[in-house]
């Protein structure tokens, strides 16, 4: 998130496939408009050595179908994360090293994995299957 350059892509919450549709399209026009300036704007995930990857990480809720109930959400749990808030991260983290295959689909998607520090200090790329209140790799 400190990456030269780099812009996080911010939209209000909604169905699954509607902020997939977003995520392309969003891609699509910047690539769109950055060609009609003479520009060329890439999702690359590490395009230099030495210098702070880009990623795409989102930021995932479950509700009930009537948009009122956070079924992750429990204030009387640690961290107020609801068992099953739980039971999703624990599947998502048994599921990391495959999980991988998809959300890593290149081979710079694996060069920002445990690289090296950079001029900025940080690389922000994962690099365990863990969790906590805010464990940024």
């Amino acid at each position: 998130e400190d990456a030269n350059g780099q812009f996080e892509m911010n939209w209000a919450y909604d169905d699954v496939l509607a902020t997939a549709d977003k995520h392309s399209f969003f891609k699509f026009m910047v690539k769109s408009i950055a060609e009609k300036h003479g520009l060329r704007a890439t999702f690359m995930p590490k395009p230099f050595q030495g210098l702070t990857g880009n990623g795409c990480h989102a930021h995932i809720s479950v509700w009930d179908l009537g948009g009122k109930t956070n079924a992750f959400a429990d204030k009387s749990m640690e961290l107020g994360l609801s068992e099953q808030g739980r039971h999703f991260l624990g599947g998502i983290m048994k599921h990391a090293s495959a999980l991988a295959a998809i959300c890593n689909p290149t081979v710079n998607s694996y060069k920002r994995i445990n690289a090296p520090r950079t001029v900025s200090g940080a690389t922000w790329a994962p690099n365990t299957a863990t969790w906590t209140g805010n464990n940024r790799t």
